[in-house]
């Protein structure tokens, strides 16, 4: 008997800046199912939502052994967005089910927001915005970000992407890769984070080791910012929290969470900005990571048909 092809789109907001691409699975006749939560699904609404369909485009929602037992119909998943750490790829590939991830990606984006929060927090903006809002006048010196010292840990698109923002900001940039490349700015990570004055996170996550942990973290000069758009496991978020609490010249980004949505201690702290997993989430890249999808999607679909 011939299965019927189904898809589950399980991202939070497909198709919401351009309907067009919602109406390529319509044309193409492809019975599909949206994430009616818009938000990121958890295990057992994943398991609950998509446990029918042959087809999934997944976002960072996770695919591990227990949800791919309670998903016995899938057969194809495409990764919408950068990384994998979600995905049991071992598990997956056991049960021969077909991965394609985005070739799309977010570099531009993430590394616009990256600058965007060095700014921020250097001018104080978050607080300033806070302040007039409460009809408080209040004017706190910043500082410029020509002749930061800015640290860039992961040399891959975004680390690069962002270098060559920066380039023309005045900044002396020092980078550190687990490749060690032959730049005449390549630091030790101990020397990077010791001199720097704002350092990103643009390095990926293997999903399992704390790279950033408490003893790297005193390493980190007492007034620097630090960054982390890339994955809420790369530090200790717990010892960064009592950091934060007890510098207030010690200043920090996020982007991502150990837990999203994201509503922790962090945000009874004002030395800190953060965004909701914001990073590649810019209109111009989504609208082509998505049409990537549904074009290799349709096309998954017709081979098998």
């Amino acid at each position: 008997m011939k299965v019927k092809k189904s898809l589950f789109i399980a991202t939070s907001s497909f198709g919401i800046n351009k309907k067009s691409t919602l109406d390529l699975l319509k044309r193409n006749k492809i019975n599909f199912k949206l994430n009616p939560l818009k938000r990121k699904l958890n295990a057992d609404e994943l398991m609950r939502l998509a446990k029918n369909n042959t087809h999934i485009l997944a976002g960072t929602e996770m695919y591990d052994k227990k949800v791919l037992n309670n998903l016995k119909k899938l057969k194809f998943i495409f990764r919408l967005g950068s990384g994998a750490e979600n995905l049991d790829v071992k598990e997956l590939k056991k049960r021969k089910i077909k991965i394609i991830k985005s070739k799309v990606t977010p570099e531009i984006a993430v590394a616009e927001l990256i600058v965007g929060m060095s700014l921020s927090l250097l001018r104080d903006l978050h607080r300033h915005n806070s302040n007039m809002k409460n009809k408080i006048w209040i004017k706190k010196m910043g500082n410029t970000i020509q002749n930061k010292k800015f640290g860039i840990i992961g040399y891959g698109k975004v680390g690069r992407y962002l270098a060559k923002i920066l380039k023309g900001m005045g900044v002396k940039l020092f980078i550190n890769d687990k490749i060690k490349f032959k730049l005449q700015n390549f630091k030790s990570l101990n020397y990077l984070l010791s001199k720097s004055d704002i350092i990103a996170i643009c390095m990926n996550s293997d999903g399992k080791k704390c790279f950033l942990n408490k003893n790297k973290i005193k390493k980190i000069k007492k007034d620097a910012i630090l960054i982390n758009t890339s994955r809420a496991n790369l530090i200790d978020n717990n010892y960064l929290y009592s950091v934060l609490k007890s510098n207030k010249n010690f200043k920090a980004a996020l982007d991502v969470y150990d837990k999203e949505p994201y509503f922790g201690k962090f945000c009874k702290l004002d030395n800190i900005l953060l965004t909701p997993h914001i990073a590649g989430y810019a209109k111009e890249i989504r609208e082509k990571m998505e049409q990537e999808a549904i074009y290799r999607i349709i096309e998954e679909i017709k081979d098998e048909s």
